[in-house]
């Protein structure tokens, strides 16, 4: 009897934490089950959807999207399941009165214990006008800073905000941490305050990664050897890649030089092996690095591959999006930065992918020495 009683109270409890974490929760959050019918929908994406929980769990999701759209969330599902999340999906839904809310959506995997998919978490953020219009060209923030004149280039303007936000987001981070350290909070406002945090460390990252960006300003290009951007960067895993699995072939060819800024290109490539060797895992795998001179086009090639998971068509297409990240601590800049960078050195990224059939990505220079 006394055990029943135990296991009653754990129920209880768990009931309680669902609760506070789930349903009262300002975050707003859809799950659904494989077959795409939501198994649950919390307070603030009701109010939102502005429809009742008997409108909405038990019936498919699709009847919140345009029909047009149905395929296009499919295919997302499918990238989810595949990457594990995916993040800031720039997508369309209706609410109850079928006019249009526009959202970044945030699609997480649910597994079992045994890795076996169950369904999603679906997390809802509205997006202004501003946003979306601005993560509807890849080129808006370069656009912005040539109409604005005075900011002579891309580093400059993401310098402005990055330093602008760097100060109160530090505050927001720290008295989170603060809180969270007193033990003094009730198990209703917790959960908040974590979420928080978390959210706080991750825009965190992205100031840094903007701020790494603009720091020397605009690319600064001279004569540089490919080879020894490669050779650098492949030395900063050597010691990290003496306990892994995964085997890393080089193979560089005789290059001329080519006008580059070894400081942002260092950048790149390191974020390129980084992406590479983390899609591999842990398993046993192999990542290639090639250079090469194709003399008929005049072109120096630097070639990254692995025998990774791969990317689905619809994973591509979003790509270079700034902020579309599949990883669960990624920012979502790393691909976006590299083509800006790309771009100033008259170049090109190009990306090759399969599922299940790993990538390819070459970085192309034209400005040879």
């Amino acid at each position: 009897m006394k055990e029943i009683t135990e296991e009653s109270n754990q129920h209880k409890l768990q009931r309680s934490l669902f609760r506070s974490i789930f349903d009262e929760s300002s975050e707003k959050m859809l799950v659904i089950d494989r077959a795409g019918l939501v198994s649950l929908a919390n307070k603030s994406t009701l109010e939102l959807l502005d429809y009742e929980v008997s409108a909405i769990v038990g019936k498919d999701i699709s009847g919140l999207m345009l029909e047009k759209d149905r395929a296009e969330f499919s295919a997302l599902l499918a990238t989810a399941a595949s990457a594990g999340v995916v993040r800031n999906y720039k997508f369309y839904l209706l609410n109850s009165k079928r006019s249009i809310i526009r959202f970044f959506l945030t699609v997480a995997a649910l597994c079992d214990e045994k890795n076996k998919l169950e369904g999603y978490c679906v997390y809802l953020a509205l997006a202004n006008t501003e946003e979306w219009a601005a993560l509807k060209d890849p080129h808006f923030f370069q656009s912005v800073a040539k109409k604005l004149g005075r900011l002579t280039s891309m580093g400059q303007l993401t310098s402005v905000f990055a330093h602008d936000i760097k100060n109160p987001l530090h505050v927001i981070l720290s008295t989170s941490e603060l809180l969270l350290s007193s033990g003094n909070l009730s198990e209703e406002v917790k959960p908040s305050i974590v979420m928080v945090e978390r959210n706080a460390q991750r825009a965190s990252k992205i100031v840094k990664t903007l701020l790494d960006f603009s720091r020397s300003g605009i690319c600064q290009l001279r004569p540089y050897s490919v080879n020894e951007i490669a050779e650098y960067c492949l030395g900063l895993f050597e010691s990290s890649l003496k306990t892994s699995k995964v085997s890393v072939v080089r193979d560089l060819g005789e290059t001329p030089k080519v006008f580059l800024d070894p400081h942002y290109l260092q950048s790149v490539v390191y974020n390129l092996l980084t992406n590479a060797l983390e899609s591999v895992g842990g398993k046993e795998g192999r990542v290639e690095l090639r250079t090469l001179w194709d003399q008929d086009k005049k072109e120096v090639r630097l070639a990254i591959s692995d025998t990774g998971r791969g990317m689905d068509r619809n994973m591509l297409d979003h790509l270079f999006q700034p902020f579309f990240t599949t990883k669960e601590t990624g920012t979502g800049l790393g691909l976006y930065l590299a083509r800006q960078i790309m771009n100033e050195h008259s170049g090109e990224i190009i990306v090759r992918s399969e599922p299940g059939k790993g990538a390819r990505v070459e970085l192309v220079f034209r400005k040879i020495a």
